[in-house]
């Protein structure tokens, strides 16, 4: 073949792979966003946050016994047979905290029903029964949340267990919301920066229809 012919096969060769790769990674990232639009969607996951299951059945979460900001005790148990919504919060935060509960407040609005939502203290020396009442009103989740408060002691088994990291001077506390399904499994989660209300009530509603079904 022609010297000349040849080289200019080779550069056609070239454009031709670099077209394909920039067409590959073009795609890529489209597949990427649309995963990512509503928040960290798991592939082939029903859920718009990120799945805890796996496509398994995922083991019970541990139970706990705390008392609300009325002095009520609240157990997990209580709210076995419906899904429940479960976060980490601190009365006295003024940023990621009050952001977060108003996302769950306006889910529980999209749901049209209120669902059982647990707010664990991550702050047990500054978050008394006072502070517990003024936040959910503040938040409108006054009758439609229990704020759970605890010794340190009391709670640091329950962080434990759900790998949060409590709220200190020098670092701040893990921010979740939690979507637990009917028997007390962990089956979303939703870290603060992807979290959305229409997100979060549309994983709460596959929730309750995928552990009604089984």
């Amino acid at each position: 073949m022609n010297p000349r012919a040849l080289i200019a096969l080779l550069v056609s060769a070239v454009v031709a792979l670099g077209a394909l790769v920039v067409l590959t990674f073009a795609q890529a990232a489209s597949v990427d966003g649309e995963r990512t639009a509503d928040g960290i969607l798991s592939p082939g996951s029903p859920y718009r946050g990120a799945a805890r299951d796996g496509g398994r059945i995922p083991p019970r979460s541990p139970d706990f016994r705390l008392r609300d900001q009325d002095g009520r005790v609240r157990t997990l148990q209580q709210f076995r047979g419906r899904p429940v919504i479960v976060t980490f919060l601190f009365t006295s935060c003024e940023d990621t905290c009050p952001a977060m509960a108003r996302q769950v407040a306006s889910a529980l609005d999209t749901l049209g029903a209120d669902v059982p939502t647990l707010v664990v203290s991550v702050d047990p020396d500054g978050d008394t029964p006072e502070a517990a009442q003024q936040f959910l009103n503040k938040m409108d989740l006054r009758g439609r949340a229990d704020f759970l408060l605890g010794t340190r002691a009391q709670l640091v088994p329950i962080w434990k267990a759900y790998g949060i990291q409590p709220q200190g001077r020098a670092f701040d506390h893990s921010a979740y919301v939690l979507v637990l399904d009917a028997r007390g499994r962990q089956r979303v989660a939703w870290p603060a920066d992807k979290l959305t209300s229409d997100g979060l009530a549309h994983d709460v509603a596959v929730v309750r229809r995928l552990t009604t079904a089984r």
